[in-house]
């Protein structure tokens, strides 16, 4: 049974306190001398009562009592939620701790809803948390906050676009924030970045990356049931589409095109069947494809869930990719450098793929137009594809082959 809140709870056992992180570095610093921050920072009252309440609370929340300091980093509400943010700190060393409950909870609540992580993390300048909910197909999040330095300038970006050539072109709207962000439901789909001092120090999908995937229809609106297998068209698919995984797989690309922050195309059912004897497990998979109006294409590979042999840990069950154009379309294979999928217009029979210098490193043959090559995908820079007379028919980059959707991650410290 948990103690109440706002009264003090008796000592831990000794040696059950959390380590707290080193206060090392400028940013640290900056992001623990911020002003408390958030449409509730006003509030002295509140404040105050967060800050009694917390402090009376440290030995649940596993806080070394020489932490005699306790700050409000952020107190906010957004339609549906409330979330603070708090610092248990000293001259040297700190410790956070978030909770978050509905809009308007009272301070024992979201003491209540405030947890202790498994096993202790380092100070970082960024702090990031979300709150996810279990649906029939997934985690949907109706709450995402990202915290940074008071100073730094927070923006958000929600209408990414895939070019030809892999890059994500995108237009950026300030938060209006002093370095953070809060989203509630229906507003989490979207790329953020925080630029200190001129600099960009962090971008990337909203939440910290998140390690939850969700789904989501495109555009940001909070997750739903995932289409039915008779509501997905296989119409012009290649191979045999088995209706359930495809409607599996269209739900997962519309969910990482939201995590992304990108727009696109519905995504469209492109290729069913069995991966060859040397991918590891041979298993039954769809090939999904979702293009931006500048042709630009995100792909995603799945295959049926418990097909992949144990002795294979890195070996995804999934994979994704960026393609260079609608009409030639490549995307590794599960497996260490297993090969790749490609999948080109029907009269195509065979394909050629090319390294960065433009040597022949593979070839394959291709069935109305699709097939797979064994080859280290990181190794190939472009494809072409020919019909049975050996005229040349398309020739494509595949500039995004080494896994995800567009742009890198930027973290620094």
């Amino acid at each position: 049974m948990l103690p109440a809140a706002g009264v003090a709870s008796p000592p831990p056992a000794t040696g059950t306190y959390q380590p707290a992180g080193r206060v090392d570095g400028p940013m640290v610093r900056r992001l623990l001398d911020s002003p408390t921050r958030g449409n509730l920072a006003g509030d002295r009252a509140l404040i105050a009562d967060i800050e009694r309440q917390y402090r009376a609370a440290r030995a649940r929340l596993l806080v070394d009592p020489t932490l005699d300091r306790v700050k409000v980093l952020l107190a906010h509400d957004v339609p549906g939620a409330r979330t603070v943010v708090v610092a248990f700190l000293n001259d040297s060393h700190a410790l956070l701790r978030h909770g978050d409950g509905p809009a308007g909870a009272a301070v024992p609540e979201l003491l209540r809803m405030t947890g202790t992580p498994d096993e202790p993390h380092p100070l970082e300048p960024y702090l990031f948390y979300g709150r996810h909910w279990p649906t029939d197909v997934g985690f949907r999040p109706d709450l995402l906050v990202g915290l940074a330095p008071a100073g730094c300038v927070v923006e958000t970006s929600a209408d990414g676009r895939i070019q030809r050539d892999g890059r994500v072109v995108r237009s950026w709207q300030a938060a209006g924030t002093d370095g953070f962000v809060v989203r509630g439901a229906g507003q989490t789909a979207e790329r953020w970045r925080f630029t200190c001092d001129g600099v960009v120090r962090y971008s990337a999908p909203a939440g910290g990356g998140g390690v939850v995937r969700y789904s989501g229809p495109a555009g940001g609106g909070p997750a739903a049931a995932g289409p039915t297998a008779s509501a997905v068209s296989t119409a012009g698919a290649r191979g045999p589409v088995d209706a359930t995984l495809a409607a599996d797989a269209v739900r997962d690309l519309r969910g990482e095109l939201d995590r992304h922050g990108l727009t696109g195309s519905v995504p469209r059912v492109v290729w069913g069947g069995r991966l060859p004897d040397w991918v590891p497990g041979a298993p039954e998979a769809v090939m999904v494809s979702s293009c931006s109006a500048d042709e630009g294409c995100a792909l995603l590979l799945k295959t049926r869930a418990g097909t992949l042999p144990r002795s294979e840990p890195g070996s995804p069950t999934d994979s994704s990719a960026v393609a260079g154009s609608p009409d030639l379309l490549v995307v590794p294979v599960p497996g260490e450098a297993a090969g790749v999928l490609v999948v080109g217009p029907e009269p195509a029979a065979r394909v050629e793929l090319f390294d960065g210098k433009g040597r022949t490193i593979a070839s394959g043959r291709l069935d109305n137009g699709a097939g797979a090559v064994r080859v280290d995908p990181r190794r190939v820079a472009q494809a072409k594809v020919f019909d049975k007379g050996g005229r040349p028919l398309r020739t494509g980059a595949t500039p995004g082959l080494d896994g995800g959707l567009g742009e890198p991650t930027v973290w620094a410290r």
